[in-house]
Protein backbone atom coordinates (compact mmCIF):
# COMPACT_ATOMS: atom_id res chain seq x y z
CA UNK A 1 0.00 0.00 0.00
CA UNK A 2 1.30 3.47 -0.79
CA UNK A 3 2.47 5.71 2.01
CA UNK A 4 -0.15 8.30 1.12
CA UNK A 5 -2.97 5.73 1.44
CA UNK A 6 -1.59 4.55 4.77
CA UNK A 7 -1.52 8.12 6.08
CA UNK A 8 -5.08 8.73 4.88
CA UNK A 9 -6.33 5.55 6.58
CA UNK A 10 -4.52 6.41 9.83
CA UNK A 11 -6.08 9.88 9.77
CA UNK A 12 -9.52 8.40 9.15
CA UNK A 13 -9.14 5.98 12.04
CA UNK A 14 -8.07 8.79 14.36
CA UNK A 15 -10.89 11.09 13.25
CA UNK A 16 -13.63 8.48 13.55
CA UNK A 17 -12.40 7.43 16.99
CA UNK A 18 -12.49 11.07 18.08
CA UNK A 19 -16.00 11.49 16.70
CA UNK A 20 -17.14 8.42 18.60
CA UNK A 21 -15.52 9.62 21.83
CA UNK A 22 -17.07 13.09 21.55
CA UNK A 23 -20.51 11.62 20.87
CA UNK A 24 -20.15 9.22 23.78
CA UNK A 25 -19.20 12.12 26.06
CA UNK A 26 -22.16 14.14 24.79
CA UNK A 27 -24.45 11.21 25.53
CA UNK A 28 -23.12 10.94 29.07
CA UNK A 29 -23.74 14.63 29.73
CA UNK A 30 -27.23 14.41 28.26
CA UNK A 31 -27.99 11.42 30.49
CA UNK A 32 -26.71 13.24 33.57
CA UNK A 33 -28.98 16.13 32.61
CA UNK A 34 -31.92 13.74 32.66
CA UNK A 35 -31.02 12.44 36.11
CA UNK A 36 -30.77 15.86 37.74
CA UNK A 37 -34.24 16.77 38.97
CA UNK A 38 -35.67 20.00 37.58
CA UNK A 39 -39.12 21.53 37.29
CA UNK A 40 -38.44 22.88 33.81
CA UNK A 41 -38.23 19.39 32.25
CA UNK A 42 -41.70 18.07 31.49
CA UNK A 43 -42.37 14.36 31.41
CA UNK A 44 -43.37 14.54 27.74
CA UNK A 45 -40.01 15.97 26.73
CA UNK A 46 -38.10 13.34 28.72
CA UNK A 47 -39.03 10.76 26.08
CA UNK A 48 -37.61 13.02 23.40
CA UNK A 49 -34.38 13.48 25.35
CA UNK A 50 -34.02 9.74 25.89
CA UNK A 51 -34.59 9.13 22.17
CA UNK A 52 -31.99 11.77 21.28
CA UNK A 53 -29.57 10.19 23.75
CA UNK A 54 -30.05 6.78 22.15
CA UNK A 55 -29.57 8.26 18.68
CA UNK A 56 -26.27 9.82 19.76
CA UNK A 57 -25.14 6.50 21.24
CA UNK A 58 -26.01 4.65 18.04
CA UNK A 59 -24.10 7.23 16.01
CA UNK A 60 -21.09 6.80 18.31
CA UNK A 61 -21.19 3.04 17.76
CA UNK A 62 -21.44 3.54 13.99
CA UNK A 63 -18.40 5.82 13.97
CA UNK A 64 -16.47 3.35 16.11
CA UNK A 65 -17.34 0.52 13.71
CA UNK A 66 -16.18 2.63 10.76
CA UNK A 67 -12.92 3.31 12.59
CA UNK A 68 -12.40 -0.38 13.26
CA UNK A 69 -13.16 -1.23 9.60
CA UNK A 70 -10.55 1.29 8.46
CA UNK A 71 -8.10 -0.03 11.09
CA UNK A 72 -8.58 -3.54 9.74
CA UNK A 73 -7.97 -2.32 6.19
CA UNK A 74 -4.86 -0.52 7.40
CA UNK A 75 -3.51 -3.59 9.15
CA UNK A 76 -4.15 -5.77 6.09
CA UNK A 77 -2.48 -3.22 3.84
CA UNK A 78 0.62 -2.97 6.02
CA UNK A 79 0.95 -6.74 6.27
CA UNK A 80 1.01 -7.29 2.52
Amino acid sequence: MADKQIKVLKDKVTDYKRYAFVLLSLSIFMFIGLLIPTEALATESQTLYVAMNMAVLVLAVVYHRIAMFNQKKLNEGEAS
